[in-house]
Parts: C-alpha cells; sequence; structure tokens
C-alpha cells in the first residue's frame, strides 16, 4: 500500500499565486479596455524614486538624529545600572567580612537588599524605555515614508495626467513588483525623480566626483 504525503503549502507559494493573480487582474483589465479604445501605460521605478528623491535622506538624517537621542539616554541608564551593581557587590562583600563588626555587617547586608532592590527597577525601566524607543522608532519610519510616498505619487499623478497615460505601474524588481517584464517604453521615473529634487537643498545634492586634470607633456628643450 502506497502512502502519499501532500507537502504544505510553502510562503513562497502563496507569493506566486498572489502574484499571478495581481498579473492575471491587470490582464483583464487591460484587454477589456483595449477592446474599447487604446490604453496608454507608464511605468515608474518606486524604489529607485524614492531612494533618489533628497527629502529621503532627509527623513534618514531625521531618524538618525532621533536614534541618537535614545542611544544616549540609554547608554546613562545602562552606566547607572552598573554602577548599582558595583556598589551591590561591595555592600555584599562587606556584610560577608568577618573582619567587620557584626553591625557593619548588619547595616551593609540591608543597604544591599535596598541595592538588588534599586537594581531590579532599574532594569525594567530599561526594558521598558528599549521598547519604547523600538516603537517611537517604528512609527516615525513608517510616518516619515508614508510622507515621502505620498510625495511621489503625486508627481507621478501630475506627470500621467500631463503625458496623457490611463495607467502607471510599478516596475521595481522586487518580491512585491506589479510586472515581471518591461521593455523600457514610457518610463517616468526620470521624470518623476527630477520633478521631485528640483529645490534639493546644497547638501542633499549628489557630489559628481571631478575629474582629473591630465598632466600636460612638458616640452623638450632644443
Amino acid at each position: 500500500m502506497k502512502i502519499i504525503m501532500k507537502a504544505k503549502p510553502t510562503m513562497i507559494h502563496f507569493r506566486l499565486v498572489k502574484l499571478a493573480v495581481s498579473i492575471f487582474s491587470l490582464a483583464v483589465f487591460t484587454g477589456t479596455i483595449h477592446s474599447q479604445e487604446s490604453l496608454k501605460i507608464a511605468t515608474v521605478d518606486m524604489r529607485k524614486t524614492f531612494e533618489s528623491y533628497w527629502k529621503t535622506a532627509l527623513s534618514n538624517k531625521q531618524m538618525n538624529e532621533r536614534e541618537a537621542d535614545f542611544n544616549k539616554i540609554e547608554q546613562g541608564m545602562v552606566d547607572d545600572i552598573k554602577l548599582i551593581q558595583e556598589e551591590y557587590s561591595r555592600l555584599v562583600q562587606s556584610a560577608q567580612d568577618p573582619a567587620n563588626a557584626a553591625s557593619k555587617r548588619e547595616e551593609d547586608a540591608k543597604q544591599a537588599r535596598l541595592k538588588a532592590a534599586a537594581n531590579e527597577r532599574s532594569l525594567r525601566s530599561l526594558t521598558e524605555y528599549r521598547q519604547n524607543k523600538q516603537r517611537t522608532m517604528g512609527e516615525m519610519r513608517a510616518r516619515l515614508s508614508k510622507a515621502r510616498v505620498d510625495e511621489i505619487k503625486e508627481i507621478i499623478s501630475a506627470k500621467a495626467k500631463q503625458g496623457g497615460y490611463d495607467l502607471v505601474v510599478n516596475s521595481s524588481q522586487n518580491d512585491t513588483a506589479l510586472i515581471l517584464y518591461s521593455v523600457g517604453k514610457n518610463d517616468l521615473t526620470k521624470e518623476v525623480i527630477e520633478e521631485l529634487n528640483k529645490e534639493t537643498p546644497e547638501e542633499y545634492k549628489i557630489k559628481k566626483p571631478s575629474l582629473p586634470v591630465p598632466e600636460l607633456p612638458v616640452p623638450s628643450e632644443k
């Protein structure tokens, strides 16, 4: 008797199915409209456009500055915990030192217990702070990213209307790309990037490498 094992569907399988459905839907949509009139389609590489937009660099700078502030405070909390733990260790050693008087050993043991409690509170505060930092940074990253994408879409909309395009699709080559092949016609990526970067501040402009100055031959003496 043969036993047939059925493999469980993988995440890649689900993604391929989802992509196939999207392509099929686009094909049906395109075919339906094409039967009535010619459909003018343009493409935009959203990944390249996003990375080339100067405000993306501005957003990254703001993110790095905010994270640096968080890290500075976090490091201060870590240093304070280290001091508490060092003091706790000193008190424990003193409380166990037979050379000390009984009253001192008792007092140091009491202070050690207080330091242990303070250490637990500080560790909990540090954990909560790190969680808050992660949540805040994630929200900030999502908010700034959405703002940049919305600005890009606004330019794409204006360019599409100007060029009389019926449809603009994302041509970036990643796992969410809508199309699998493009001949490169009607690509608005360059135009959109140029429009977005028309008023780029000097500090965010991409510096072009200067060409080396060729050495001129020294004329020989006659």
